[in-house]
C-alpha cells in the first residue's frame, strides 16, 4: 500500500481514498475539477487502487482513512508558549478557553501569562470530543505554518520517516542521478522512456533532464548508465533504484550502524534495495560528506510542499536564573584543582572564608596550634619540662614564655606579653649531655713535665710521678 501513496500530500491522500471509499470509480471524474499535474497524478493512483478486488480494497481503504486520523502528530504539548500565544491572540475568547483547557498544565500557564491582557472566558458546557479534536488540528497546522520553513531536518531524521516518504526521496534523487543519462538519449528514445514513468517521476525526471541537458553523456554512455540501474526495462523501478543507491551511500557516510538500522527497519521489496545497494556501498571510499547535504534539502523540499512531517523536538530543559531561588554554585578550590577538576576563569581559587563562631563569655583566647614535631623535638633536646619556679596551672601563658633550651625570658620579655614559639628545626638537637666524648686524635706520648689529669703531680721519665 505504500507505493499508492508515495509523494502525495495528506490532503491528496485523503482525497484519494475518501473518493474510492465512499465514491467507487465513479468518483474518479471529480478529478477534472484540480489541476492537470494533480487530476494526471490522482486518476494514476486511483486506477492503481481499483485493479485491487473490492472486498479487499475497501478494507485497506477505511484502514488508511483511520491510520492518518489517528496518527497525527501533536505538536501542541511541545509549542512555543510565545508562537501559541501569537497564534491565539486573533482568536474568539471562547476557543482561547478551550485550548488552554487541553494544554498541559505548566505550558496552560505560560500562555496564560501571555495573554494576560485578555480576560478568559467561562464556558456554559462542555466542548464535544470531535468539535476539540477539529480545533486542535487547525491549531496544530497553524502553528506547523509559522514556523521557519528551513534548517528544520538533521540526516539522522531518516530512520523516523515512513516508507511512503523515503519512497518520495528515492524517486527524487533519482531523476537527479539519471538527468544526464536521460539528456543523453535521442528524442525518440527520450520520449519513450518518459512515457513509461508514472505523472510524479515524469516531472521529476523532465526537470531533471532540462537542468543536466548542458552535461549530458554520448548515446553509448547513457544507456549504459541506464542499463545499470535497469531503466530501460522498467524506467519508474530504474528510477527508484538510481535513488535508493545514492540514499544509502548517503547512509553509509553517517556510519555503517546507521546504514544497517535503515535497512532492518524497512522490510519488503524497498528493504530488500536497500540491502542490495548496502552491500556494495559498505566497502567504498567515501568522498566529501557523501550527499547528506542533498538528502536534508530534498527532505526540506518535500515538508514544504507537504509530503514529509516536520519532526517534532521538545524544547531543551530552561535553566534556572543566576539569580533564581537555590543556592549559588560554589567556586572551586584548591583541593578541587588537586582532585583534576578544572577552575573557571574569573572564579577564586580559595573556598570563602566560613563565619566567625561566637565565643562564650568568660573563655580564654585559644593559644597557638600545637605542633607535635616541634614538641617531640623539644623532649629530645631535654626542653619540654617548664624549670623550676614557672607553674603553667598558675598562668597559662607562661608555657609560651619558655625558651627552646628551658630557660624563661626577662622580665623586659615577659611584660611584653607571650612570644611566638619560634619554629622547630628540621633535624633534633641531642642534649651535650648525651653527646659522646672526642677521641683524641694524637696517641702519642705526652711531653715530659705534662701534668696527670688523674694523679697529682709531674710525670717522671719513667712514666711515674714525680
Amino acid at each position: 500500500m505504500e507505493q499508492f501513496f508515495a509523494s502525495l500530500t495528506k490532503r491528496q491522500t485523503m482525497l484519494l481514498l475518501t473518493a474510492l471509499a465512499f465514491g467507487g470509480s465513479e468518483s474518479v471524474e471529480a478529478f477534472a475539477h484540480l489541476t492537470r499535474e494533480e487530476e494526471e497524478l490522482l486518476r494514476y493512483r486511483a486506477q492503481a487502487l481499483l485493479q485491487i478486488p473490492r472486498d479487499r480494497r475497501v478494507p485497506l481503504l477505511v484502514q488508511e482513512i483511520k491510520r492518518l486520523v489517528t496518527q497525527r502528530r501533536r505538536q501542541l504539548g511541545s509549542a512555543d508558549p510565545k508562537r501559541l500565544a501569537t497564534l491565539l491572540a486573533n482568536e474568539r475568547g471562547a476557543v482561547v478557553t478551550v485550548i488552554l483547557q487541553a494544554l498541559p498544565s505548566e505550558l496552560a500557564d505560560a500562555v496564560r501569562a501571555q495573554l494576560s491582557d485578555r480576560p478568559e472566558v467561562k464556558l456554559q458546557r462542555e466542548v464535544k470530543p470531535d468539535i476539540l479534536s477539529i480545533v486542535r488540528w487547525k491549531l496544530e497546522d497553524g502553528l506547523r505554518q509559522s514556523a521557519p520553513q528551513v534548517g528544520v531536518f538533521r540526516f539522522t531524521d531518516l530512520l523516523t520517516l515512513q516508507q511512503r516518504e523515503l519512497l518520495a526521496i528515492c524517486d527524487r534523487m533519482g531523476a537527479r542521478v539519471l538527468a544526464t543519462a536521460v539528456a543523453g538519449l535521442p528524442d525518440a528514445e527520450r520520449e519513450e522512456f518518459l512515457g513509461k514513468l508514472p505523472p510524479d517521476q515524469k516531472n521529476l525526471a523532465l526537470r531533471a533532464a532540462e537542468a543536466g541537458k548542458a552535461r549530458r553523456l554520448s548515446e553509448d554512455d547513457a544507456r549504459t548508465v541506464l542499463t545499470m540501474y535497469g531503466a530501460l526495462d522498467n524506467p519508474p523501478q530504474g528510477v527508484r533504484t538510481a535513488g535508493a543507491q545514492r540514499l544509502v551511500r548517503a547512509c553509509v557516510a553517517q556510519g555503517p550502524e546507521f546504514a544497517q538500522r535503515l535497512v532492518d527497519r524497512h522490510a519488503g521489496d524497498l528493504g530488500k534495495l536497500f540491502a542490495r545497494w548496502l552491500k556494495e556501498e559498505r566497502n567504498k571510499p567515501v568522498k566529501g560528506d557523501g550527499g547528506r547535504m542533498d538528502i536534508v534539502e530534498q527532505m526540506e523540499r518535500l515538508s514544504q510542499k507537504g509530503v514529509i512531517d516536520k519532526p517534532m523536538r521538545l524544547p531543551p530543559p530552561v535553566r534556572p536564573p543566576p539569580g533564581g531561588l537555590g543556592p549559588p554554585p560554589r567556586p572551586k578550590t584548591s583541593q578541587s584543582v588537586a582532585a583534576g577538576r578544572a577552575v573557571p576563569s574569573g572564579a577564586p581559587s580559595t573556598a570563602p572564608s566560613r563565619p566567625a563562631v561566637p565565643r562564650p563569655p568568660g573563655a580564654q583566647p585559644a593559644g597557638p596550634r600545637r605542633d607535635p614535631i616541634a614538641e617531640r623535638n623539644a623532649r629530645r633536646a631535654g626542653a619540654s619540662a617548664a624549670p623550676k619556679g614557672l607553674d603553667p596551672k598558675a598562668d597559662p601563658n607562661q608555657s609560651q614564655r619558655v625558651l627552646r633550651d628551658g630557660k624563661p625570658l626577662s622580665k623586659e620579655g615577659a611584660a611584653a606579653g607571650p612570644q611566638p614559639r619560634p619554629k622547630a628545626p628540621r633535624r633534633a638537637v641531642t642534649s651535650p649531655a648525651l653527646q659522646e666524648m672526642p677521641k683524641r686524635k694524637d696517641r702519642t706520648a705526652p711531653p715530659t713535665g705534662a701534668r696527670s689529669p688523674v694523679l697529682k703531680g709531674q710525670r717522671g721519665p719513667s712514666g711515674g710521678s714525680g
